[in-house]
C-alpha cells in the first residue's frame, strides 16, 4: 500500500514523519498559497447515546480550495484523558463525492500526543466547509478547552503545495447543561460590575433584564437567540443610556423557553 501511494507527497511525509515520533513539519518545505484563511475547528460532540466519560471532539475545515490532504497534531493531558480512537466520517470534506477515496492515518504513540492525517488518492481535491475526524476519548473529569492544543497543523493542496493552517479555534468542550438556570451575580455586592452565569439546555431566544425597586426596566443585559451551553452577562451598573445608577437594590429576571427566574443584587459605591 505505502509503494502504491508513495507519489503522493503528503502520504509519504505522514508516514515518514517522526512526529508519528516527532515534529510534523520538520523537513517540509511550507509554502504561503490559497489556503491562507483556511480555518480549522475542534468543537466536541453532543450525543446523548454517548456515556457521560466519552469525550467526542468533531475536527472541520472551512475556507479551503483545492484540497488534498490534512495533518495535525494534538497535545492532551494524558492524566486527564484516554484517547479511544479517531473516526474518519462518512461524507468528510475530503470524500465530498461518490467513489472519491482517502487514505487515514491516525497515530497516538507518544503519550498525550495524537497525529492524524488524510490524503486524497483519486487525483481531485475539495473545496469549502466540511467535517474531516472525530476524536473519542475517554475521562473522569469535566473536558476543558485548554487541555487540548493543536501545536502543528498543515493541509496540501492539489499542487502538493503544503502551508500551515494559523487560524485555529477549539471550542467548549463542557457537556450541555440538563436544565436552565440562572447563577447568583458574582461579586455581590458589587461596583462597578457584576457576571451573571446561566445555562441553556438548548438553543433559543434569552431575555435578561435589570429593574429598579419601584419595578421599572434599568437595562436589557440579552435579548437574543442564544446558543445551548453556558453563558454570562455583565452588568456594568449603567442604565440604557449609559447613565451610572445609584446605589441600592436592583433585581434581575431571565426569560429562556418556558423558563423564568428573578435574583436580587446589591449594588455600592
Amino acid at each position: 500500500m505505502r509503494n502504491r501511494f508513495v507519489s503522493t507527497v503528503f502520504f509519504v511525509f505522514v508516514l515518514t514523519c517522526p512526529s508519528f515520533g516527532g515534529d510534523l513539519t520538520r523537513g517540509l518545505e511550507i509554502t504561503v498559497g490559497q489556503n491562507v484563511a483556511a480555518q480549522l475547528k475542534l468543537e466536541r460532540v453532543h450525543d446523548a447515546a454517548l456515556a457521560d466519560d466519552i469525550l467526542k471532539v468533531r475536527v472541520s475545515l472551512a475556507q479551503v480550495t483545492d484540497l488534498k490532504g490534512y495533518g495535525l497534531s494534538l497535545q492532551f493531558d494524558s492524566d486527564r484523558y484516554e484517547f479511544l480512537e479517531a473516526r474518519e466520517l462518512d461524507g468528510n470534506l475530503l470524500k465530498s463525492g461518490p467513489g472519491q477515496q482517502t487514505v487515514f492515518l491516525a497515530s497516538d504513540r507518544v503519550p498525550g500526543k495524537l497525529d492524524v492525517g488524510a490524503v486524497k488518492v483519486d487525483g481531485a481535491s475539495a473545496s469549502g466547509d466540511g467535517k474531516l475526524v472525530d476524536l473519542v476519548f475517554k475521562t473522569g473529569d469535566i473536558p476543558v478547552s485548554g487541555d487540548f492544543q493543536i501545536v502543528e497543523s498543515v493541509l496540501v493542496g492539489l499542487d502538493n503545495a503544503i502551508e500551515q493552517i494559523t487560524h485555529i479555534a477549539i471550542g467548549d468542550l463542557r457537556p450541555l447543561p440538563d436544565a436552565y438556570g440562572m447563577d447568583r451575580n458574582a461579586p455581590n455586592p458589587f461596583n462597578p460590575s457584576t457576571v451573571i452565569g446561566y445555562q441553556l439546555p438548548e438553543a433559543g431566544q434569552v431575555r435578561m433584564v435589570v429593574y429598579n425597586l419601584l419595578g421599572q426596566e434599568v437595562r436589557v443585559l440579552v435579548n437574543e437567540r442564544m446558543e445551548a451551553g453556558d453563558h454570562k452577562a455583565t452588568w456594568d451598573g449603567a442604565d440604557v443610556l449609559g447613565r451610572r445608577v445609584a446605589s441600592g437594590i436592583y433585581f434581575y429576571r431571565m426569560q429562556a423557553g418556558g423558563f423564568s427566574a428573578t435574583q436580587r443584587m446589591l449594588l455600592l459605591k
